[in-house]
């Protein structure tokens, strides 16, 4: 049977680099690895990471903590998760959408012509 992706969605209002930042440490700190990111301008990112089960609500603390707000499903998907896990080391494969909310411009990408 394949696992299937615990799929999360926060906002913050904290600096993208230190709360991005603070969430990858979190991940480590519970003994987890991130897998993949994707940025979304300056606006959001996604991480896909696993993590023990046994650690996803010490996790989640450690967001708050860092001023990342999780919505309520998400809140309630990692405390069903945690509780029902058979075994605390089990890994747990998620993926966190991250929100910024700030009142900058979106990021400019300069794409240079490519001849050919």
């Amino acid at each position: 049977m394949r696992a299937r992706i615990l799929m999360l969605a926060g906002v913050t209002r904290r600096d993208r680099h230190q709360a991005t930042t603070a969430v990858i440490d979190a991940i480590t700190d519970a003994g987890g690895w991130l897998a993949d990111s994707t940025r979304f301008s300056n606006i959001a990112i996604t991480l896909r990471f696993t993590i023990p089960a046994g650690s996803l609500a010490g996790w989640g603390a450690a967001l708050a903590a860092a001023g990342v707000v999780l919505d309520d499903e998400s809140r309630a998907s990692l405390v069903d998760r945690g509780q029902t896990a058979r075994d605390p080391d089990v890994e747990v494969t998620a993926a966190l959408s991250l929100t910024f909310i700030h009142n900058e411009p979106d990021l400019r990408q300069e794409v240079p012509a490519v001849p050919g």
